[in-house]
Parts: C-alpha cells; structure tokens; sequence
C-alpha cells in the first residue's frame, strides 16, 4: 500500500497564513501534532527500531551514548521523509530538554512491538515544600537546538520546521507532583503549585523564544493536555488564576519573532476555552467527537482562532476507509470554505491507528483540493 502525496510542492507561507486566519483561499492544508515511528517507517519504507525510541525521549543529549545518537539522527531522517512522501509543508521537530516525566512501557496484547508510555499518576517527586526546595531543578543553559539545526539543512523549498516542544507547565506540574496531590494542593496548597509552575515556565518561555527565534522555523506547537471527557481537570479559578498568566508568556515568546503558536490540548475545555482564546493562541488542536466535533469547533470559535484537525482517532483506529472518507469530508464540507483550518488527525498520527484509515484521511483531503 502507498501514499499519493496530498500536494507536490510545500508552501509553508500559505499553512501560515490558514493558521492566521488571514485567507479562505486553499489548498487546505494538512497538519499532526506528531505521527508513531511506527507509522512514519510503514509510509516510508525505512525501518526504524521502535523499541528503542524510550532511550532518546527519556535522556538529554549529555546522555546519549554515540550508537544513541546515531539512532536520533535516524528519526530525524524518518520524520523529514514522511513530511515528504505525505505532502506536508512542514517537519516536525523539538528541541533537547531535559526531562521530568518517569515513564513506564506497556505492550498493547493485539498489537505486538507496539509500545505505549504511561506515566504514574498517584504520587510524584514533589509533595511538599521541603521537598520543592531541595529539587534539582533544571536550567535554559540545558536547553539545545542541535535537532533544528540538523533539519533545517534536509528541508525542501517551501518548508520549515514545526517545533514541538517536549515539555508542558501544567502536565509537568502533573508529573511533578502526582495527579492526586496535584487536586488536594490547589485547595490546600496552592502557591506551591505556583511555584512549580513557575520554575516549569522559565523553561518553556526560553525554549519556544530560542526556538521561534530560528531562522527555519514556522511554528511552534506547543502541546498541554487540560481535560477530562467531562471537563478541566482543576477548576477554572485555579488554571484563570496560576496557569493562564504563564500561557500569556509563552505565547508571548513566540509573537514577538513573528511566529504562530498552536495549542494541542485534550479534554472538554468549553469552561475554559474562552480563557485559551484570550491567552493569544493562533489555532487550537485536538478534538474528539464525543466531547465536541470539529465542525461544531469550528462554528462557535473560529472567528477567534484556526481550528486544526478533528477527524477522530477511535474512526481511524476502529472504523472503515469508508467511514473515514465521508467523514474526512463531511469535516471540510462544514470547515474549508470559511479558511482558518487545517486537516489531520483529532489527536496524532498513533501506531493503533489503521494505516489504510490514515491514507483514506489524505486521499479524501487531495481529491477535496482537486475539485475546490
């Protein structure tokens, strides 16, 4: 099974100017937060060890042993062949950050070698402020743009780099602190709560400038998942009071180069979407049927910010090329004409996800450009 590329030529300026909101013309344009190695190795047709892509994630670059490196150059190489082959104006890319997430490896039973990471939710590595205090916090100096400097040179005209970055203020806090303590401290304990955010913001505002700085840069995507099926998960009074601030800056940090940043969060946000908005993001990712559909995004936000993606990842992971396809149109029926959307995914490009269901998502949205 192959791929037709959904366009020949990338055009990064116009997926700019649809995530800007500043034309209805098309093509419409595609976009993934990230797509399984699994995936990117089965579009390409070049192997990539897959159970060995924990070593990279989990360590810095002063961890990584020579063969390590040789693998990281690997799925760089990957990921900029299967920007090429699907016919994306982008490559995704991040910077190196040192990591506070503690991973552990589950094996889906029906899908052998396909490996997902989960992390413990219960207790983290901060519950009190002695502990804060004595944490070994990380520095900007840790921060390296080795990855975007490396791809930048493997572009295509008409490409840049989507940079996502690895780490996220308030999923780190939950990893930091542990889910559970995480909800008793915003009643009990809030300002420690604080505090972490803040040392989690200092160095995600300097990797996004840093990043967005970058002459081969188009985009940052910064990913923060908020929510629940049901709603946030910490009241809106907290995120409004000691999270949204700290967005204000990040986005920030990204404007002032003249760059779009794009919001991948999960969960049913409408308590607080209004917020988001408000904070200054230029599109918003991340739907999922069940909690809100992206044309009905798209209808109630769109006049304030680029809807991107929707086409819901149970569909792909469950459902029939035929259903994809209807569905892939039925989202640019209700979405393309207006501008200020792109397609994909409603999460990513995942290794549980029917490739012939992925292909379906890309040759419906080519045939769609060719009749529009």
């Amino acid at each position: 099974m192959s791929i037709e590329p959904v366009k020949q030529k990338p055009d990064f300026e116009h997926l700019r100017k649809v995530l800007m909101r500043e034309t209805t013309e098309g093509p419409v344009p595609l976009i993934e937060l990230f797509a399984d190695p699994e995936v990117m190795a089965e579009v390409t047709g070049i192997d990539f060890p897959n159970e060995r892509l924990p070593e990279i994630i989990a360590a810095g670059s002063s961890e990584l042993s020579g063969e390590q490196i040789e693998l990281a150059i690997k799925l760089m190489d990957l990921s900029v062949e299967f920007s090429k082959a699907v016919g994306y104006d982008y490559v995704t890319t991040q910077p190196i950050m040192p990591k506070y997430k503690e991973f552990s490896l589950k094996e889906n039973p029906k899908q052998a070698n396909k490996l997902r990471m989960w992390e413990n939710e219960h207790r983290g590595l901060i519950t009190n402020r002695e502990e804060f205090e004595a944490f070994p916090w990380y520095n900007v100096d840790q921060i390296d743009l080795l990855p975007l400097d490396y791809m930048a040179g493997k572009l295509l005209d008409g490409m840049k780099l989507l940079v996502m970055i690895p780490l996220s203020i308030f999923e780190d806090l939950r990893t930091l602190v542990g889910f559970e303590t995480m909800a008793i401290k915003s009643i009990e304990e809030p300002q420690l709560l604080g505090d972490i955010l803040e040392h989690l913001t200092v160095m995600i505002e300097a990797a996004v400038e840093m990043s967005a700085a970058h002459e081969a840069v188009g985009a940052v995507f910064y990913p923060d998942d908020l929510g629940f099926y049901s709603g946030p998960f910490l009241s809106p009074g907290f995120l409004g009071k000691w999270l949204f601030p700290k967005y204000r800056r990040v986005v920030n940090a990204c404007h002032k180069h003249g760059k779009p940043i794009l919001l991948h969060s999960c969960g049913n946000l409408e308590l607080i979407m209004d917020d988001l908005i408000e904070c200054g993001f230029d599109a918003k990712h991340s739907f999922e049927d069940k909690i809100i559909p992206a044309e009905d995004a798209y209808k109630k936000y769109n006049d304030r910010i680029s809807i991107l993606g929707g086409v819901d990842v149970d569909l792909l992971s469950r459902g029939t090329t035929q259903q994809v396809r209807e569905r892939t149109r039925q989202i640019l029926e209700a979405c393309a004409p207006g501008g200020g959307y792109c397609m994909g995914t409603g999460n990513s490009v995942t290794n549980y996800c029917k490739i012939e269901n992925y292909y379906a998502m890309i040759d419906e949205t080519r045939k769609w450009n060719e009749e529009h």
